[in-house]
């Protein structure tokens, strides 16, 4: 058995050398200095910390100094810490705990004596955990007792003052990299809508197997990378020597959510939450081998669509939107009795259900090999099925076709859709990690982790027929929607990873120097065709539709190879990075933490050539030529990540704490934007799109493959259709990258009280954006009477739409200052609360999938291949969060209630007002507008037919003077152009809370608990209907609102708009759904341990 041991510990060490993912942090360590009462260091000192939970034993010897270091101990605890030396009085601390990815600092003083059996129990403040940069610790604790009714990661990382949803420190939130125990665990494909980690609708781990978590925003380990956001590590449970078991469900209803937001009713449609899962853990030999299991199961069935059909033009209900239920019935029986739709039945239009399936389970087995040698698998497995509904609005990928104003999911201003047009996710995610940790003779310490994630996304349309946009009489404004939602047609995401990593420590006299290497591989294929797989055609008005005539637009979008079909496009994805850093213990009281880490992407994959593409010459932002070959990838370049931290004792007692550091981050892009180059390179897929007597000839039919692109299909890459549009990267991008610094001051008083000071700035080194190479050059200037901005011809070279090239810049920056007090878990209860003033400034938003979306939706006032500077939308200027929690135990503790809250206080988020139409020629709806500082400075329409009704010029001027004056930032800066994402949303004050009921049955060391739990969001709502409630949008859906209309044709010599004073009279209003309510989940477990 020892022979095995050692051929099997050599096989695994031979191999992380040989092989090596971005390296995130699984374990904690622990550092001190042991000196004499006379202040001389103890040179040679034995320092023993046994982990009590699996009696995993490390041991290490003083160095000179008196100092010690042990590295790769499993995060938690609790430990039991002893130090013996000869001729002197042994040195024991118990109920040591280190959280997740941090240190602990013991400074020990031993009495001068004759050695005797009597053992010392430290007292007071003599070790205490540090950190260097900016970072939250989410402890095991925490997890449990956090009101989290959606069991989410999200709803964890709340409590990190830096946080807005999912954004951290104002930077984009797919700039983040998730780690679960040391592998990755990202949305590595990144397609917006499928949240922060695999797995869907819901989470691929079970929140219950979730031990602690750590939120790094600015550690300046450079073994945590691949972020420039945000870091966030997060370890699961393990089995200990103890046995544990629980059994657990929760389930909520629509009787347990609230009806009322302000003094109206809301829709509550039939919904319900359904969880049952249990875990059980415990050892397989004590000592030495442990297992840990968690399964869970997940049903949820929610509203569907909330927003209901006008049940008549005078119908003022304000949930409705402003299509008739009379016009959504008669196209419905149109389409199920004329014979050449063969019955086609498009679905109901409200009122129905939508459901979520998740089942989930991990196994992890943890093997104390030797005292020397820890190892550790872990699997994962879910599978999710959810309903989703239609796109809101995009029409992304068509050539000329004006873009939809309103959206196809309701809203006041909004068209509606049956439920043919929805779809179902169907999500598969597999992971598994395996970890080894050794240390020799005290100073060398060895990490090697190595983990393998599958994750597929297939969509499921619910028809099977090409997708109708029936537009309002004319307008750009969309009415009524059927057939196969138009980005779900055979859309397929298959993504896998690979990560490997190997870390040697070594320690000598102040310094512990860590080395390391790793390895990510990353493979991707992606069936989705944008806006015309299933086919696309869009009328003019409800009359024209039912009369059979020719739609407005038609596009399909086929295999140049096979009209009928659509290929698949790939990519593949590898970086290898090198990293070597030193903490170095100056005195007892300054560390000192540099390093140095080089990363090296690479493009193991050649997309397929466009030899006609790599004729045409394009422009790039600064109007000197360049063209494009889509079979080349960027070039790879080494990317540099030095970084420096300090930590300085003031005191040398640890109650007063400056901490700070400056380095350079390197993160990653959501990889879908990669794989746009393949997808519109002009040869995996190509848009048919006729027009004049093709298009006059073209009926609506179910079948797709009616109206196909003319044979025989030209040869692959050889001409240039009229009207394309192409993606590609250009040369020279880099992979994302921030100079980061952050400076602190933590105080600590009262036994358990910090108060903290944080700075944290960061600058873009290299930013993504999206500029339009065959934009044409500017033509003029707009002949508005103060707004001047430039305008451009469409198109660069006339037979091509767009060349999207995704590129990098440096603008951009954004500072994120905290206040923060926290009372650390004592005397039954813990707490915290801090404020965060954010300020966040970008080029581009970053949010979309497509390529084209990057550049068509970036709102802009100058040249749109140099966007302008403007907020940015995933931050919010203030933030308050606070969290507490007290636990009250009583008779004779047989029996126990916690109670816990969290509190957050911010802005909802920021909105920005754009012009509905194209206005300076680009060809897009994305043009911020100009704040009229009093009617001279803008024209409006004589006589225009707004929602049925003709307007005066001066009834839509007083109407939109008025608008204004009831618009905070509008009001405030008249005479100026809109910032984007400039105006802000009300103050949103949101209270959950979590109470759980415990019932203890002792029997010998076991004992047994019935805990009841009651979780409850939205408390401020329960109490009170004005309370807590959420703003909607009343121009469409999203954070850019189109709020002023165009002349049409648009004169942009003499620009004249339109605003409608029947419209709005806000930008937002309460929302008046179940969104804005109360809810309460029950919650009923079983715990023996």
């Amino acid at each position: 058995m020892r022979n095995f041991k050692a051929y099997l510990l050599t096989l695994l060490l031979l191999c992380a050398g040989l092989l090596s993912g971005y390296s995130q942090v699984t374990t904690s360590s622990m550092t001190g200095v042991v000196k004499s009462t006379k202040g001389e260091p103890l040179v040679g000192a034995t320092v023993v910390a046994r982990h009590e939970p699996t009696g995993s034993m490390f041991t290490t010897l003083t160095r000179t100094g008196g100092v010690f270091d042990i590295t790769n101990m499993p995060p938690g605890g609790p430990y039991t810490i002893t130090i013996t030396y000869v001729g002197y009085t042994a040195f024991k601390k118990s109920e040591v705990n280190i959280p997740l990815g941090e240190k602990f600092d013991l400074q020990t003083e031993m009495s001068d004596k004759e050695l005797q059996s009597v053992v010392v129990t430290a007292a007071g403040r003599k070790g205490i955990t540090e950190k260097t940069g900016a970072s939250t610790n989410i402890s095991n604790r925490l997890v449990q007792n956090m009101p989290n009714i959606a069991r989410s990661l999200t709803n964890l990382t709340r409590v990190t003052p830096q946080s807005n949803g999912n954004s951290f420190a104002g930077m984009n939130n797919r700039y983040n990299n998730i780690m679960i125990d040391g592998s990755l665990f990202n949305n590595n494909f990144g397609r917006s809508g499928d949240g922060m980690v695999p797995g869907g609708a819901t989470s691929a781990i079970s929140v219950d197997a979730i031990d602690q978590v750590q939120v790094n925003i600015a550690p300046y380990d450079v073994r945590q990378a691949g972020f420039v956001g945000s870091g966030i590590n997060a370890v699961t449970r393990r089995g200990t020597n103890n046995w544990y078991g629980t059994a657990y469900g929760y389930y909520r209803n629509q009787d347990f959510t609230g009806k009322k937001v302000k003094d109206r009713d809301v829709p509550n449609a039939k919904r319900s939450t359904k969880i049952f899962g249990g875990s059980i853990g415990g050892p397989i030999i004590k000592d030495k081998l442990f297992f840990f299991f968690n399964m869970e199961s997940e049903k949820r069935t929610q509203p569907g669509q909330t927003w209901v059909a006008k049940t008549s033009a005078s119908d003022n209900n304000p949930n409705s939107t402003s299509v008739l239920a009379s016009d959504l019935d008669a196209v419905r029986t149109y389409l199920m009795n004329t014979p050449k739709f063969g019955g086609f039945d498009p679905g109901a239009y409200q009122g129905y259900d939508f459901e979520t399936d998740n089942t989930k389970f991990l196994g992890r087995v943890d093997w104390n090999i030797t005292s020397k040698h820890r190892a550790t698998f872990r699997f994962t497995t879910s599978e999710t099925n959810d309903d989703d509904m239609v796109n809101s609005s995009s029409t992304s990928g068509l050539s000329n076709v004006a873009g939809i104003n309103n959206s196809r999911r309701g809203g006041p201003t909004g068209g509606m859709a049956y439920t043919g047009t929805n779809f179902k996710n169907n999500v598969k995610v597999w992971s598994g990690v395996f970890e080894l940790n050794s240390t020799f003779n005290g100073q060398w310490s060895n990490q090697f982790i190595a983990s393998y994630t599958k994750n597929e996304l297939v969509r499921v349309p619910n028809s099977n027929v090409p997708f109708v946009d029936i537009m309002n009489n004319g307008s750009n404004n969309v009415y009524i929607s059927f057939g196969t939602d138009l980005f779900s047609y055979k859309n397929e995401i298959r993504d896998k990873a690979l990560n490997i990593s190997e870390n040697v420590t070594y320690v000598t006299g102040k310094h512990s120097i860590t080395a390391g290497i790793n390895f990510d591989a990353m493979q991707f294929a992606n069936s989705f065709t944008s806006a015309a797989g299933p086919g696309y055609y869009r009328y003019s008005s409800l009359a024209s539709f039912l009369a059979d005539e020719a739609p407005s637009v038609y596009a399909l979008a086929y295999d140049p190879t096979n009209a009928t079909g659509i290929k698949v496009p790939e990519a593949k994805f590898s970086q290898l990075g090198f990293y070597l850093q030193d903490i170095f213990s100056v005195t007892n009281k300054l560390k000192l933490t540099y390093g140095l880490r080089v990363d090296l992407p690479m493009y193991p994959y050649d997309p397929p050539r466009n030899q006609a593409l790599e004729q045409v010459v394009f422009k790039d932002q600064n109007l000197m030529d360049e063209q494009f070959d889509v079979s080349q990838w960027p070039c790879a370049k080494p990317l540099w990540s030095p970084r420096f931290g300090f930590t300085y004792d003031v005191k040398g007692d640890k109650s007063l704490i400056v901490r700070g550091g400056t380095g350079i981050f390197t993160g990653r892009i959501p990889f879908i934007w990669l794989v746009n180059q393949v997808g519109d390179n002009g040869v995996v897929r190509a848009l048919y799109q006729p027009t004049g007597a093709t298009l006059a000839n073209i009926r609506y039919s179910t079948d797709r493959n009616a109206h196909l692109p003319p044979t025989p299909l030209p040869p692959v890459g050889t001409t240039i259709p009229n009207g394309s549009s192409y993606s590609a990267a250009a040369r020279d991008f880099r992979m994302p990258q921030v100079w980061r610094s952050n400076l602190a001051v933590d105080k600590r008083f009262a036994g358990s009280y910090t108060a903290t000071f944080e700075a944290i700035y960061t600058k873009m080194i290299n930013n993504v954006y999206f500029r339009n190479a065959n934009l044409g050059e500017q033509s003029g200037t707009l002949g508005g009477v103060a707004d001047k901005r430039p305008t451009y011809t469409q198109r660069l070279n006339s037979g091509i739409n767009q060349m999207i090239v995704m590129d990098n810049t440096s603008r951009g920056y954004s500072l994120a200052l905290t206040g923060q007090l926290q009372k650390a878990f004592s005397n039954k209860w813990e707490a915290g609360i801090a404020y965060t003033y954010t300020l966040a400034k970008e080029v581009a938003i970053g949010s979309s999938d497509q390529s084209a979306s990057g550049f068509n939706t970036n709102n802009i006032i100058n040249n749109p291949n140099q966007p302008d500077l403007g907020h940015s939308n995933f931050a919010v200027p203030h933030r308050i969060v606070a969290n507490a929690s007290y636990r009250l135990e009583y008779l004779n503790k047989n029996m126990a209630t916690t109670f816990s809250l969290f509190y957050s206080a911010q802005p909802q988020e920021r909105y920005t007002y754009r012009y509905a139409n194209d206005i300076n020629g680009d060809g897009q709806r994305n043009d911020a507008i100009y704040i009229p500082k009093d009617p001279s400075e803008i024209a409006f329409v004589e006589g225009a037919t707004l929602g049925g009704k003709t307007y005066t010029a001066q009834e839509q001027s007083d109407a939109f003077f008025k608008y204004i004056e009831n618009d905070p930032y509008l009001k405030k800066h008249k005479g100026e152009y809109m910032e984007k994402y400039g105006a802000v949303l009300p103050w949103n004050h949101t209270v959950d809370l979590r109470v759980l009921q415990d019932f203890i049955y002792r029997r010998g060391a076991n004992k047994h608990t019935l805990q009841f739990s009651v979780d409850v969001i939205n408390l401020l709502n329960l109490l009170n209907s004005e309370w807590g409630y959420r703003y909607a949008y009343t121009f469409g859906t999203f954070q850019d609102m189109g709020v002023l209309g165009t002349q049409n044709p648009f004169n942009r010599a003499a620009p004249r708009y339109t605003f409608d004073p029947a419209g709005p009279a806000k930008g937002y209003q309460p929302n008046y759904s179940t969104t804005s309510t109360w809810g309460i989940q029950l919650g009923l477990r079983y715990i023996f341990n």
